[in-house]
């Protein structure tokens, strides 16, 4: 969906060039700018920073139990804790990637962390269920109550997710409202700036 918007801008950005001046075009792309990348304030640096540094430490926890202890662990325990692993790599990329770049996209970034957490976190529900069903008791009722809810704590990022994109793309659209207008403005004034 992020995709076919930002082509979508990326065409009409096309489109009005034959219409518009370059002062019309730079200040529509400034506005654009403005509204989708953040540059990251010294505590989003930070947090990005321990999202990042506790990715990898978790990753490598993970990866490191599978490996050192085969025969210890039961078949889905290993199975869950590979997935773990490769749940906190992608968070420590993703987040490198953001401090790597200094800002947040709002469309690109958001989205796939929202799109990560609940994945990661549907993927984890099903692997308690699992692991829940393997070794039924008290025990197991808890798991299936915390991962059930961290579900809906994850399905409500995404419902917030989807919000923010809605008023992005309304904020978009009244952006390429504007510049139509001043384009109309501008080619309704005649060389001289008067009107025609």
């Amino acid at each position: 969906m992020a995709d076919r918007s930002d082509r979508l801008s990326d065409s009409l950005l096309a489109l009005e060039q034959a219409h518009t001046t370059a002062g019309l075009r730079e200040q529509h792309r400034r506005q654009m700018e403005a509204m989708l990348v953040h540059p990251l304030s010294r505590g989003q640096r930070l947090l990005h920073g321990a999202v990042a540094a506790a990715g990898l430490v978790g990753a490598g926890v993970c990866a490191a139990l599978v490996v050192t202890e085969p025969d210890t662990l039961p078949p889905l325990t290993r199975a869950a804790l590979t997935l773990l692993a490769g749940f906190g790599a992608s968070w420590s990329l993703w987040a490198a990637g953001v401090l790597r770049r200094g800002a947040v996209h709002r469309r690109r970034d958001r989205g796939a962390a929202a799109r990560m957490a609940f994945g990661f976190t549907l993927i984890t529900v099903a692997m308690t269920a699992a692991l829940a069903a393997a070794s039924p008791g008290q025990g197991a009722l808890a798991m299936l109550v915390v991962s059930l809810a961290l579900l809906v704590t994850a399905a409500v990022v995404m419902l917030m997710h989807a919000i923010e994109q809605a008023e992005l793309r309304g904020r978009e659209q009244v952006l390429r409202l504007e510049l139509r207008v001043l384009t109309l403005m501008a080619s309704a004034r005649g060389p001289d700036g008067d009107c025609a």
